[in-house]
């Protein structure tokens, strides 16, 4: 079986689909990659892919819907697909779908994995009525949908219930080698402790990610920053294990942005491979995003044994259980419930190793293998036999 894989970029292909695409090649499949050359993600390469046999094509695939860049991305994607001719095509995220399909419909099977519907979360009336276009273009389009979360299922199912899927994976899943506790040890974690400026006795929060607004990057700092500035928190440090994403706005202000630029209790990391090390230093995660579809860095802290302060929402709340694994706060969470929450678990070490062994107690339902599996199989040309419809 011949297999195209489309992503937006690079470092998303590494980051989520590596897995697949070497469980693909060692079953004897050929793969190749469609994708731009950015990482927006920026790590390291998982794999040596192309001496493995796996073939990239790289074009500028927008990540905005500008109609120039996509009528253009568009086309070279059309011309690439004859030229290839692929037994089966699956594409990641709603604008690798979009540039895909505009110019020509393939032949071949196409299948669409949507990490979170947009027109559904979108919160101004332009953003909706744009996704609601394009994300609907798209699903007659494609052959097969599949979303990440049981909110999205129900929502696009109505739309077209016999070509609407969810996976029972959680997601992408997590790369469970990795994030394991028991892996890093314990001179490990002295070193890096060191080097950061970790001192026993201090709680520290982490966050992964882009610092961008709707994952609340910008609620966390503000959140963390009131708590520092009160006095009563010199021991609490937040580690920030990502970096700032050209496209999109962290949410602050500039005296804001200096603030924990120049503030040593904000430890900058900045993009890495070894994100489970860094974990391992934490006492607990946090992240108010606003917009998910199944975020693999909740999946990462929880496997790592962290109890996780999170919005009730879409993607979030299929992974964290409040006062199981985690706090669930509002669906738009404010700066003074995060701050709360994170207070409250700080004062509170009972209950947050309590949630901490819940955490644990999940791990292997997140794993990577099961989605890396379920993703095989709807591959295959016969009926999907245990994927919901």
């Amino acid at each position: 079986m011949h297999i195209l894989l489309v992503i937006t970029d690079y470092g998303s292909f590494n980051n989520f689909l590596s897995e697949l695409a070497i469980k693909l090649v060692n079953n004897g499949d050929r793969v190749d990659v469609i994708c731009s050359p950015d990482k927006i993600i920026n790590l390291q390469d998982k794999h040596a892919y192309t001496s493995l046999g796996i073939r990239f094509h790289y074009v500028n695939l927008p990540r905005s819907l500008n109609p120039i860049k996509v009528i253009k991305a568009s086309r070279q994607i059309s011309q690439l697909i004859t030229k290839l001719n692929p037994s089966v095509i699956n594409v990641h995220f709603t604008t690798g779908i979009f540039t895909t399909l505009l110019w020509r419909k393939p032949k071949q099977k196409i299948i669409g994995t949507l990490h979170g519907v947009g027109y559904i979360m979108a919160e101004s009336r332009v953003k909706k009525m744009i996704f609601s276009i394009v994300e609907k273009f798209c699903f007659k389009r494609l052959d097969n949908i599949y979303v990440l979360n049981q909110f999205d299922y129900n929502i696009v199912k109505q739309l077209h219930p016999t070509k609407t899927f969810v996976y029972q994976s959680s997601g992408v899943g997590f790369d469970d080698c990795k994030f394991n506790p028991s892996a890093v040890a314990e001179e490990e974690k002295k070193f890096l402790k060191e080097r950061l400026g970790i001192r026993d006795g201090d709680f520290v929060l982490a966050y992964t990610g882009r610092f961008v607004d709707f994952k609340g990057f910008n609620i966390l700092i503000r959140a963390v920053s009131r708590l520092i500035q009160n006095g009563l928190y010199p021991n609490l440090k937040l580690m920030l294990i990502g970096g700032k994403d050209p496209a999109r706005e962290t949410g602050l202000l500039p005296h804001e942005e200096a603030y924990y630029q120049s503030n040593p209790q904000f430890i900058k990391v900045d993009f890495t491979a070894d994100v489970e090390k860094y974990l391992s230093l934490a006492d607990l995660f946090v992240f108010p995003s606003a917009r998910e579809g199944m975020p693999v860095c909740i999946m990462e802290a929880l496997a790592m044994g962290l109890p996780v302060v999170t919005s009730d929402t879409r993607g979030c709340n299929d992974l964290v259980e409040n006062d199981f694994n985690g706090i669930l706060l509002s669906e738009k969470p404010t700066v003074e419930e995060t701050s709360s929450a994170i207070e409250r678990l700080f004062c509170n070490r009972f209950l947050l190793r309590k949630l901490s062994e819940n955490a644990l107690s999940r791990r292997d339902e997140y794993s990577r293998q099961q989605f890396v599996l379920e993703q095989i199989e709807a591959y295959q040309p016969q009926e999907f036999s245990n994927i919901s419809a």
